[in-house]
């Protein structure tokens, strides 16, 4: 046990319990490392204290969770036996525990007494179990109604160091009395009782993973009590700043309830005609006990003018005469405080005081002493703003006002956050009444002040300092929870009529076993697959590996048809009513242009699940064949001027800066494109914990970015060019909302195209670097790439970051051992990120994934958001969410989008509706939290919008290529072959429709972005496929839906990708037969009177197959310029909605549209 004597550092004594107590046993951090404890008297090394890493948390809280269930069993008796053994060690070990206390943190012996009162509160509580009592109520006609007080489950507790026993007893006590388990962290400046107290836990006889008690720093530890999803509550003692911390903790990860004991800057109040002898000894002790390190010291000391002089005096003369001396002798009274940190605080304050206020004792440190000692000190008029009035001193100091009357008074006494404890000292009743009810403090005391309370009274914190109460009866209840049972009534049972009642709920309410037989079933997995983390996406697996043998598809429809949806009008699954009959996949595909020329003159090949060729499918199925076109799998560009011109390469070099000196914007401006970036990208595209990314931008500015990464500063171009996009517009609202017009004047200089440049002249050496900053930049770069129109550059750039992710072994969760838990579970979700985005990408491009799970095996379990919370504009289980419907589209494409010549050619209609009722189940089983039409925090809204549009997206990617199919052979289906079609056309409208709900609602709710392309493409989508269904019947509610799409799309900022289309869209709407009138009040579209496809497209005759109409599906030449490039824009979506394979992409992004901006940029 790595420990000291206090003497001499490199001798450490065996005496001194320097380890952690999980599972009811003495163990060494995981990670093995240390921290030294420094005696605040001598300054030496008095131990070297094991510090717990998350790792260590987790195994407390997993020990704590695994013996709670056990524990709550336990009848009040038997936990009785513990607590009372436990009291009786620690009272017997009261001065061994002082002499730790004032080895660690300086608090002299002569005054120690937290041993005894940690002993008094375990006795309390030992006999409390009974106490817990629920209700009953006979006021539902036919039903008893009870109400249960159960525990919570797992409570962590974090303790300050100025009395670590006492809170030890105070928060730990009442949460084991009544069931739970708990998870202590003491404080890193006073360990020693703390870790000392598990010997005696465990000689008490309390069930190992009962009480767990680690050591370490609040940004590690603390931490991770915080964000766990296993701890269930938590109470805490300590700062108003981290009390602000764990609250914000508990609102990001399971709004575990939280109970704060904070700061306090506790007044008193001396009337004329108080007891001058006892209000001067009671406010002297309450500052000098430990030191002043008193979170209710009564600080502010207010006398009425016309006794002020005397109290001053009476003051004076009990505060001063103090033992200052080491505080292993009896005699010292007065030990040194906490450690340097506190030390050179107290003195910030004391040099605040002489400057404000009048010293008139003390001030200076004691010259006679080594340690940390700081005298008694008194300031007197000291004007009610400064800053030793308002804040937390902490230390021996005192500030006495003066004043005269009581409404004076009562006002400066309530000036401060703080309202943790308030005194008042005289004769008259009827004023200390009033100012019992008018000082704004938890606890008033009348001719006493703190640390007097009443043991069976509330203790607790007005404003900043704290949330709850704590008390002898307070205290039981905050780890308990109620809940209601309905129950059977005695006539129903006698009349044997039957009754809702309502089971009790289980340890976990969703699984169809008993408690017994679930906790066997994972006690044989764990002795089976001990190197496996056992959840769900795990033992999917697992399942999936042993290839068990699946039934029907039919079977694998949705259990439940009946389960309760919130997402707008979910489609009904389609019955396979009729013969399994199938279709020709090369019917559906075979006539598609799949080659489409980029803005190079290069033939690029797409996909058939690439919505650009359906997108272009149905823009062009009315033109008449071009003479011109002889190879059907070739899609002409327009005539206008197109390839653009070779960007010249040259030109690249003069944009780059210094590596030195790397050219960054105004602070200002680049904290807005920050703040875009994550509130409407990174909260789809997971890569960085914000408090990270904003600790590294600090830090690049502070040193001007000189000693930066290539990776670091590619991420951060990548970002600055997105957000420069609205910089190009003066007028924008967004600019002149986030940007000061101060430094307006003084713009940045920089445009979204030389940021472009900037990056992509970085991109060899990010390439050289190949770690997990390189991913992340060439992951952000793709995806601003992507919005400004190079598809194939942003392909290539993703292909990259995948393969950098195989060569670090992302995909198989490989890891350094000495890799701490935060990193593992922060690789695992950029991992599913960048999974996520390689689909999505490629799909774009109707280019190949780089991560094919037919030949990729993929290890990686999902990211554990109770080790790394995702921050506040990703809500939880988002990741988890998005990946298995990613997963789930991948088979759809893989399926009815085959890419090589001996997968099967037919599509059995089964197989397609087992999909949709695959999808239909995953919507069904997403988290409520994530439903539509749930209230959500507005940071969630974009991520939790765009969730459902990829829902919506995957259902039409399945349905669209027969719908489409259907306008254009409608005539050549036999019966039963078109009641299927039409069956899945339909589904596909509705599919539509339903995006619609979800993109008008983002529309309204701002919360649609034109910062990735995704929504402009999802929205026109929408359009190809209300189009078709216009086509196939006249309705009113199809063109209201399609004039929101086109009136979504106009007031979207007109940036990058979405500009093109905005400016193209007219156009595209005339080849569909609709015609577009914008003006500044709203958006109406001119269709005629009939929308069939006789109408709508005279020319084409629906008996005849594509053969004879190649054209449809290569371009017309007079498509404009831009939105052939948006066969590669236009059809941006998350884009598996393609129907027909290789109907073409037939241009890279126009870089005429680029013009100027961009002069340095090349394709590819």
């Amino acid at each position: 046990m790595p420990a000291t004597n206090g003497h001499q550092a490199s001798q450490p004594s065996k005496e001194i319990e320097t380890r952690l107590f999980i599972n009811g046993e003495y163990v060494e951090s995981s990670n093995g490392k240390t921290f030294s404890l420094l005696s605040p008297k001598t300054h030496e090394v008095v131990a070297k204290v094991f510090e717990a890493s998350e790792e260590d948390v987790d195994r407390a809280v997993a020990a704590a969770k695994a013996a709670q269930p056990a524990w709550a069993a336990l009848t009040v008796e038997q936990r009785s036996a513990c607590f009372k053994k436990l009291a009786t060690l620690v009272r017997e070990h009261n001065d061994e525990l002082a002499k730790l206390e004032a080895l660690s943190m300086g608090k002299p012996v002569s005054t120690y007494i937290d041993g005894h009162a940690f002993s008094w509160m375990f006795d309390y509580y030992s006999e409390s179990g009974y106490n817990v009592q629920g209700t009953s109520s006979l006021n539902t006609p036919g039903f008893v109604n009870l109400t249960f007080r159960q525990p919570y489950g797992v409570v962590g507790v974090i303790i300050p160091w100025n009395v670590p026993l006492l809170f030890f007893a105070k928060k730990a006590a009442p949460a084991l009395a009544v069931g739970n388990t708990v998870v202590l962290k003491s404080s890193e400046k006073a360990p020693l009782a703390s870790a000392r107290i598990g010997h005696f836990i465990k000689e008490a006889g309390f069930p190992p993973g009962v009480i767990n008690v680690v050591t370490g720093f609040g940004n590690v530890s603390g931490s991770v009590i915080s964000h766990h999803m296993d701890v269930r509550a938590l109470s805490f003692t300590g700062s108003t700043r981290t009390g602000r911390l764990i609250q914000q903790a508990s609102s990001k990860s399971n709004l575990k309830p939280v109970f704060l004991e904070l700061g306090g800057k506790s007044p008193a109040i001396v009337f004329e005609d108080a007891d001058l002898e006892a209000a001067a000894e009671a406010t002297q002790y309450s500052v000098q006990t430990n030191s002043g390190q008193t979170c209710m010291a009564t600080s502010r000391v207010y006398v009425q003018d016309t006794i002020a002089e005397k109290f001053i005096a009476l003051f004076k003369e009990k505060f001063g005469p103090v033992k200052v001396g080491d505080p292993m002798l009896q005699e010292t009274n007065h030990g040194p405080q906490a450690d340097k940190v506190q030390y050179e605080n107290v003195l910030k304050y004391l040099e605040i005081g002489k400057k404000d206020g009048k010293l008139i004792l003390g001030g200076n440190p004691d010259s006679h002493e080594d340690g940390y000692f700081v005298p008694p000190t008194i300031f007197t008029d000291t004007p009610e703003d400064s800053v030793i009035m308002r804040e937390e001193v902490f230390g021996p100091v005192v500030n006495i006002n003066i004043f005269k009357t009581e409404e004076e008074v009562l006002a400066k006494a309530n000036n401060t956050e703080y309202g943790l404890y308030a005194a008042v000292f005289t004769k008259n009743i009827d004023r200390a009444m009033r100012f019992a009810k008018g000082l704004e403090a938890g606890t008033v005391g009348v001719n006493c002040t703190s640390p007097t309370t009443g043991k069976d009274t509330p203790f607790g914190g007005y404003k900043g300092s704290g949330l709850g109460r704590e008390g002898l009866h307070h205290s039981l209840d905050h780890f308990l929870e109620t809940n209601g049972f309905p129950g059977p009534c005695r006539y129903c049972a006698h009349i044997g009529a039957e009754c809702g009642v309502a089971a009790r709920p289980k340890q976990r309410p969703y699984y169809h076993v008993s408690e017994e037989e679930y906790r066997c079933s994972m006690q044989i997995l764990r002795h089976f697959l001990q190197k496996e983390d056992l959840n769900l996406e795990a033992l999917r697996a697992i399942a999936k590996d042993l290839k068990i043998d699946t039934a029907n598809p039919q079977q694998t429809q949705r259990r439940d048809s009946k389960a309760t949806d919130d997402s707008p009008g979910s489609e009904e699954a389609v019955q396979n009513d009729s013969e399994p009959d199938t279709e020709e996949i090369g019917d559906l595909h075979e006539q598609l242009g799949c080659l489409m020329q980029d803005s190079l003159g290069e033939y690029r090949y797409v996909g058939a699940y690439s919505e650009i060729a359906f997108n272009a499918a149905v823009c062009t199925m009315k033109d008449q064949p071009s003479p011109e076109v002889e190879d059907s799998k070739i899609i002409v560009p327009p005539k206008e001027s197109f390839p653009p011109q070779k960007p010249e390469r040259s030109k690249l070099l003069y944009e780059v800066t210094s590596p030195t000196h790397p050219y960054l914007p105004p602070r200002e401006y680049c904290d807005y494109y920050v703040a875009r970036f994550f509130e409407e990208v990174h909260c789809i595209y997971w890569l960085y914990p914000i408090e990270q990314f904003h600790a590294r931008l600090d830090d690049t500015y502070v040193m001007g970015g000189g000693t930066s990464t290539s990776s670091w500063l590619c991420s951060l171009y990548a970002i600055f060019a997105l957000g420069a996009a609205s910089n190009e517009d003066s007028q924008n609202s967004l600019i002149r909302d986030s940007i000061s017009p101060e430094t307006r004047r003084i713009p940045d200089m920089k445009t979204s195209g030389n940021y472009l440049a900037l990056a992509k002249a970085l991109v060899p050496a990010v390439h050289d670097e190949a770690d997990i900053d390189s991913i992340r930049a060439l992951a952000i770069l793709s995806l601003a790439l992507l919005t400004f129109r190079f598809r194939i550059t942003s392909y290539l750039y993703m292909g990259t970051a995948m393969q950098i992710a195989f060569s670090l072994g992302l995909q198989h969760d490989k890891s350094p051992t000495n890799q701490s838990p935060v990193t593992k579970q922060l690789n695992r979700r950029i991992w599913w990120t960048l999974y996520i985005m390689d689909q999505e990408i490629a799909s774009r491009c109707g280019s190949p994934c780089v991560s094919d799970e037919r030949s990729l095996r993929i290890q990686t379990p999902l990211p554990s958001e109770q080790v790394l919370n995702p921050g506040t504009n990703t809500p939880l289980g988002c990741l988890s969410v998005s990946t298995s419907l990613n997963r789930l589209k991948r088979e759809i494409i893989q399926t009815i989008y085959p890419e090589r010549s001996s997968d099967s050619r037919t599509i059995s209609f089964a197989k397609v509706t087992s999909y949709v009722s695959s999808l239909q189940q995953w919507q069904a089983e997403m988290p409520s939290h994530l439903k539509w039409g749930v209230p959500v925090a507005p940071t969630h809204r974009r991520s939790i919008g765009i969730l459902h549009l990829n829902y919506w997206n995957a259902m039409m990617l399945l349905s669209q290529p027969f719908l489409l199919y259907l306008v254009i052979k409608d005539s050549t289906l036999n019966h039963p072959k078109r009641t299927w079609f039409e069956k899945l056309s339909e589904i596909c409208v509705d599919a539509a429709k339903n995006a619609v709900i979800v993109l008008k609602t983002m529309s309204k709710d701002q919360s649609i972005s034109s910062l990735i392309t995704f929504d402009c493409v999802c929205t026109l989508k929408v359009i190809m496929i209300l189009a078709l269904g216009l086509a196939r019947a006249e309705s009113q509610e199809l063109r209201r839906d399609i004039e929101a799409c086109v009136s979504i799309l106009e007031n979207m900022e007109q940036v990058g990708f979405c500009r093109s289309v905005v400016q193209e869209l007219p156009m595209r709407l005339a080849q569909l037969g609709l015609k577009s009138e914008s003006n500044d009040a709203d958006v109406k579209l001119d269709f005629g009177q009939q929308a069939t496809v006789a109408t709508l497209w005279p020319e084409f005759d629906p008996s005849n197959g594509y053969a004879d109409h190649t054209a449809a599906f290569q371009g017309s030449g007079d498509l404009g310029d831009s939105f052939l490039m948006d066969m590669d824009l236009y059809m941006n979506m998350d884009m598996e909605m393609s129907s027909m394979q290789g109907v073409g992409d037939s241009l890279q992004p126009n870089l005429d549209f680029f013009g100027g901006l961009f002069p340095n940029l090349e394709n590819a």
